[in-house]
């Protein structure tokens, strides 16, 4: 695995990954405070989850809108 990391596809792929999917779970879990999940279960669980990811896209939206406005 490390000799694959090093190759210059693998670079190219892991920066493109963290651009586009460690950052909403970097903000779930530092400004939405989403450490551990309180239900249990698989589907409960699945549906805590997809509520905090709904609540990140409305504020995303929401941005995105004042953004144009101003």
């Amino acid at each position: 695995m490390q000799r694959k990391m090093e190759t210059d596809w693998a670079q190219k792929i892991y920066k493109k990954r963290s651009k586009t999917a460690e950052l909403p779970f970097a903000h779930l879990k530092q400004n939405m405070k989403l450490h551990e999940f309180t239900t249990t279960g698989i589907k409960n669980t699945n549906t805590e989850f997809k509520l905090y990811t709904i609540g990140h896209n409305l504020k995303r939206i929401y941005n995105e809108i004042n953004r144009k406005n101003n």
